[in-house]
């Protein structure tokens, strides 16, 4: 069973709403299914590579614990997993 990545993001052109299966085997370091969701979503190009950065902010879900990028980067994401990943959104 893979892992799944659910992404809510506000973009330019509205919200992307997404699934995303990931293939992780044994296990994969947060930073690196980031990294592969550049690679296998329609969000904007980079956009998790700015993530990994600290350019772009994001909440983190894992199995519904929220995580903090810097601290859990190299978190094991195994399959069955389920990441959110949300945008924030302010308005007025």
């Amino acid at each position: 069973m893979p892992a799944f990545a659910r992404l809510h993001l506000l973009t330019p052109d509205g919200m992307l709403q997404e699934r995303v299966e990931i293939e992780v085997g044994k296990g994969l370091r947060l930073d690196k299914v980031l990294s592969l969701l550049d690679k296998k979503t329609t969000a904007q190009e980079g956009f998790f590579r700015s993530v990994l950065k600290g350019r772009q902010v994001v909440t983190l879900l894992l199995n519904g614990e929220r995580l903090d990028l810097e601290e859990d980067r190299k978190t094991e994401i195994h399959d069955g997993d389920e990441l959110v990943v949300l945008s924030p959104i302010t308005g007025g």
